[in-house]
């Protein structure tokens, strides 16, 4: 039976970060289109997006381009020239959302249905997989049934989140932005305010809690259940972050290349999708880069303690507890980590404020900070700067090499060479009647091999060398020339030889019926004739073109703070109305408890909704 391919997906910033991730053993990257991406501040150009795709293919790597925002009827045209502008740069598959993509006439890209199209249930899938998508990104919100539900109705590629920042809201579904900013999620520009304090009120207007990140989750970690995600048929595996760091890019994908290596060797059947060895010169640990503290989130179930309310920031791994303070230093409870000067703190004052200091001197349990300000006996502090890690990342050296062979045969005044692996081999033949016998043939069979096995500085590394024949005496010089050629040679045609998987062009297919509301995002008339034609009878316009949000379904989300807050209805908790208030932004909350979900619905401006009192 044909082994399974398993992917280790990283995001890439741009070409420098997306061959960082390549290098640190991503199996396939995924990067912004020139317009029409969901992170529209991590827009690259065909140009260098061609240039990736030029490195990745070196490796087998696979590179996606995301245009995965919802269209306006004057951008169809565009968005359908950019498409073919990408797979004439290399790109593999495109990540969309919009399905005015089904009715244009696109190259034979494969196409992965973004997680922003909330392809929240099996009969989704299906249909998605029955237009001829063959992805569907899953929500970061699934629980390890619902993966197993989807993957037992659909055949379709699945691509699941195991690392970084969750979206509270199901992706594509949240309207928040764009109500109280203007910003749109789905144009690729969110303003996060789910990252934002918020104060909880009562159904008589009592506050019950006051100026609290109540909507921001901490980061997803599912590096402990790569071997279940497996098991559920999950081929993908996909580290969020096209605006991280490089220190984040170093780290994560070498952390999770580490378990996803050790997942594969554990198991027959599955094979890794790329080509290379990765060699990085550090011990990866994500807890010492970006995180706000790390949660499975829902894989094994609904369960409350996966929000901070105290910060929306990084703040990194826990350092101690402050058992004395003063104007100068503080003492931490018990054996900590050493510290080191530069290092970044993070704690929250007794207001409940998040705040920070770096550290200028450290003796043993004695810290002398920047500043104590805030600080109290009894503060739990964080590192969410690890000087000395982020410095050694910053230097690490870290390369990816494709082993090859190469085989001389000499015969009298002929050399026929030849270099490469199982996919990819090049062979020249050389006049070498220029060069005298050698008075030491084994000093001469020594440099030879010894110089064909110089591979720095390319993508590749000569693990072996055999030699039939007597070599004559080569200079360093002319070895190391015709080294350079065999390696420029082979490079060209692994790149000659890659073959993208093309696909048949997506079409719709009536498995519909009813109508269609906001939830779908339409708003071009390619989409709406696509869902037409996929059976509904009406669909509503998406909320972009809508001017008034009264009553518009912000959020809908797995996430529930009566969970969070321990006062779950389930449990006994008391009932009554609960509304959220930001900015005099006033959104209600209303519980279905049956499928343990929370709607975030907008009111509008408190000021208003009084005077209409």
């Amino acid at each position: 039976m044909r082994p399974v391919s398993l992917e280790l997906l990283a995001p890439a910033r741009d070409f420098d970060h997306g061959k960082c991730a390549i290098d640190c053993g991503a199996d396939a990257v995924y990067i912004g289109a020139p317009s029409f991406g969901a992170r529209a501040a991590a827009s690259v150009s065909a140009e260098e997006i061609g240039r990736l795709c030029r490195y990745a293919h070196i490796f087998g790597v696979k590179v996606y381009a995301a245009m995965n925002t919802i269209l306006f009827d004057d951008e169809l045209a565009e968005a359908e020239r950019m498409a073919h502008e990408l797979w004439e740069a290399g790109v593999d598959a495109l990540i969309v959302q919009d399905m005015a993509f089904a009715m244009m006439k696109l190259p034979p890209f494969e196409m992965h249905a973004s997680t922003q199209t909330a392809a929240l249930t099996p009969e989704r899938v299906r249909l998605f997989e029955a237009c001829g998508f063959k992805r569907v990104i899953l929500e970061r919100g699934f629980s390890i049934d619902d993966i197993r539900a989807v993957r037992a109705a659909s055949g379709v590629d699945l691509e699941c989140f195991v690392h970084g920042a969750i979206c509270v809201c199901n992706s594509g579904q949240c309207y928040m932005s764009h109500i109280v900013s203007g910003r749109s999620g789905n144009r690729g520009v969110c303003s996060q305010p789910c990252r934002s304090k918020f104060d909880l009120t009562d159904s008589d207007g009592r506050i019950m809690v006051r100026n609290s990140h109540l909507l921001s989750v901490n980061d997803l970690s599912l590096a402990d259940r790569l071997d279940m995600l497996i098991d559920a048929g999950v081929t993908s595996f996909k580290i969020e972050g096209r605006l991280k760091d490089m220190a984040y890019i170093k780290n994560s994908v070498s952390f999770l290349r580490q378990r996803l290596d050790e997942a594969i060797k554990s198991r027959e059947g599955f094979v890794r999708a790329s080509h290379g060895v990765s060699e990085v010169s550090f011990t990866p640990d994500p807890s010492r880069t970006f995180t706000r503290g790390f949660t499975e989130y829902y894989l094994m179930g609904k369960r409350p303690d996966v929000a901070s309310f105290s910060t929306a920031k990084a703040v990194g791994r826990r350092i101690g507890v402050v058992k004395s303070v003063n104007d100068t230093f503080f003492t931490l409870e018990g054996a900590h980590e050493p510290l080191t000067p530069g290092d970044g703190l993070c704690f929250v004052t007794r207001e409940g404020v998040t705040t920070g200091t770096n550290v200028n001197r450290a003796e043993g349990d004695r810290i002398y900070p920047r500043s104590t300000e805030g600080l109290f006996k009894g503060a739990v502090v964080y590192r969410n700067l690890d000087k000395r890690f982020t410095d050694m990342l910053k230097s690490a050296a870290v390369t990816r090499v494709l082993p090859v062979d190469a085989e001389a045969r000499f015969d009298g005044d002929k050399l026929e060479i030849s270099l490469g692996d199982t996919r990819s081999k090049v062979t020249v033949v050389k006049d070498v009647s220029d060069y005298p016998v050698a008075e030491n043939p084994e000093r001469a069979y020594s440099l030879f091999v010894s110089q064909m096995r110089k591979s720095g500085g390319s993508p590749f590394r000569v693990e072996r060398v055999e030699v039939i024949g007597d070599v004559p005496f080569m200079p360093a010089s002319a070895v190391n020339a015709l080294r350079r050629e065999l390696l420029e040679l082979l490079e060209r045609k692994i790149i000659a030889d890659y073959r993208r998987v093309e696909a048949s062009p997506l079409k719709p297919v009536r498995m519909l019926e009813g109508k269609g509301d906001y939830h779908l995002n339409v708003v071009n008339k390619y989409a709406r004739r696509f869902y037409a034609e996929c059976g509904l009878e009406e669909v509503e316009d998406g909320v972009e073109l809508r001017r008034d949000f009264i009553g518009i379904e912000a959020m809908n989300t797995g996430y529930c703070i009566r969970r969070e807050l321990g006062i779950c209805l389930k449990e006994g908790g008391r009932g009554g109305s609960l509304r959220l208030i930001n900015n005099d932004n006033v959104f209600r909350l209303e519980f279905d408890c049956r499928q343990c979900r929370m709607s975030v619905i907008y009111e509008g401006k408190r000021d208003i909704r009084r005077q209409n009192q």
